[in-house]
């Protein structure tokens, strides 16, 4: 009886994690920024963009950093592999706040080109990855 009981609960929780995995792969978040920085600096820009950000995109927005501690952090925001802008922030966050402002004029410009191109490119002659 105990092995019986067992075997149920093992067949439940398995039948309840194959469901959830389910579940997991149907959902889709649009419009998601993604943090790939490391630095304080480049912390303080996802926050500062983020809370700024007001558009709504379709797709995931990566923005990532590469810190060095002689010339400052060079951030970087990327669409899947297209880059819609690039940065150098200084270690001092020196007009910090008028480079998240030209941060977000950059990536709405970038975005709705990017738009543009899609639907004037949007043939069936080329896939996603092809020039």
């Amino acid at each position: 009886m105990k092995t019986l009981n067992k075997s149920l609960i093992v067949l439940f929780l398995i039948g309840s994690f194959s469901a959830h995995a389910a579940n997991i792969k149907d959902i889709k978040d649009p419009g998601l920024i993604t943090d790939h920085t490391v630095s304080s600096v480049g912390h303080d820009f996802y926050r500062m963009f983020t809370d700024r950000w007001e558009k709504t995109y379709p797709e995931t927005i990566t923005i990532s950093e590469r810190p060095s501690a002689r010339w400052g952090s060079w951030i970087t925001i990327k669409v899947g592999q297209d880059l819609l802008y690039q940065t150098l922030l200084f270690p001092t966050r020196r007009n910090f706040g008028k480079e998240v402002d030209t941060a977000l004029q950059g990536v709405g410009e970038a975005l709705s080109r990017r738009q543009i191109d899609k639907k004037l490119l949007g043939t069936g002659d080329l896939s996603g990855d092809e020039f």
